[in-house]
């Protein structure tokens, strides 16, 4: 593993095991988070983004079947018994769930949510550092510690996501997983919630992994972009030059399909078609039918990864 790099994802699949048969979640994914740097993981529902980010963490259900390999400090997460993985969570490796009013108790205090993920660290840990670490966290989320004795219901929807932020970066993991941090929040919330990243982007010593399917935020935020699509890695780049020329026709109707009133008579662009059953995934391209581009050799054979210019994209076009 470089030393540049906080993670490393290499070769991961996944498949959950279901009555009406295996679906195939992640297949051979491959990259890698640098330390200090932000990487946004896009693509519609279902393209596998989130698996792969509860995956980092070992949290997927127990119906999960993985490969391949997330190193972090030199050893495979997946392979690591489940003692050494729940003290890799929240101190080492941290997540920012996208629901926070499920992921909070109703019936603690937010002083009791800090208390208790110091404990599954340090179980005789005092009071008064839990006070001083959660009033240290909540403030660096743009949260008052006067607020410490509240409890989830008393806050809004933006401020209980900031309260998940500040669990996630309370004991300065290296990594923090932020799964689609902003979804179903209004979009004043929204750039809140965004300038809280920013400001910890800036701050923290810390990498990010930022799951979305808002592109827009992850061009602000991301230093680098994985683009999925049912399952695999399509595009691999860093956000310059992701944005400035997108080598897949995934990726490229995908930044047209986003609204930028900067831009006059602007035509809105949608993609055709739905995500393949991941059931029954196609002989070739898992895109092949709703590409613009597509060739009949794009229908036979899947296409591996080419690297252009430093970069990695999944399809025929750079063979």
């Amino acid at each position: 593993m470089s030393q540049e790099n906080s993670l490393e994802i290499k070769n991961l699949n996944i498949e959950y095991l279901t009555r009406s048969g295996t679906v195939h979640a992640v297949k051979d994914a491959s990259f890698s988070v640098a330390k200090k740097e932000t990487l946004g993981i896009v693509g519609e529902s279902g393209c596998g983004k989130s698996t792969t980010g509860h995956a980092i963490l070992k949290l997927l259900p127990s119906n999960a079947r993985t490969k391949g390999e997330i190193v972090y400090k030199g050893r495979n997460v997946l392979t690591m018994p489940e003692k050494e993985v729940r003290h890799l969570r929240g101190k080492d490796i941290s997540i920012v769930f996208q629901d926070p009013m499920t992921s909070l108790d109703p019936i603690m205090r937010v002083k009791d949510h800090f208390l208790e993920l110091m404990r599954a660290h340090k179980p005789n840990v005092k009071e008064e550092e839990v006070i001083q670490t959660a009033s240290e966290a909540l403030e660096a989320a743009g949260v008052s510690k006067k607020r410490l004795d509240n409890y989830p219901f008393e806050f809004s929807g933006g401020m209980r996501q900031r309260v998940m932020i500040a669990l996630g970066i309370a004991l300065k993991p290296n990594v923090i997983v932020a799964d689609e941090p902003t979804t179903s929040l209004d979009v004043v919330v929204q750039e809140q919630i965004m300038e809280v990243f920013r400001h910890l982007k800036k701050t923290k010593d810390m990498s990010i992994v930022l799951i979305t399917h808002d592109l827009g935020i992850v061009a602000e935020l991301a230093d680098k972009v994985v683009v999925m699509y049912a399952g695999e890695v399509m595009e691999y780049a860093d956000v310059y030059n992701l944005y400035k020329n997108p080598l897949h026709p995934y990726t490229q109707l995908l930044l047209k399909s986003v609204p930028n009133i900067k831009i006059d008579d602007m035509e809105l662009h949608h993609i055709p078609g739905s995500l393949p059953d991941l059931k029954n995934l196609p002989q070739g391209c898992r895109f092949y039918d709703r590409c613009p581009f597509a060739k009949e050799k794009c229908k036979k054979e899947e296409p591996p990864i080419f690297k252009v210019d430093k970069r990695e994209v999944r399809c025929w076009l750079y063979e």
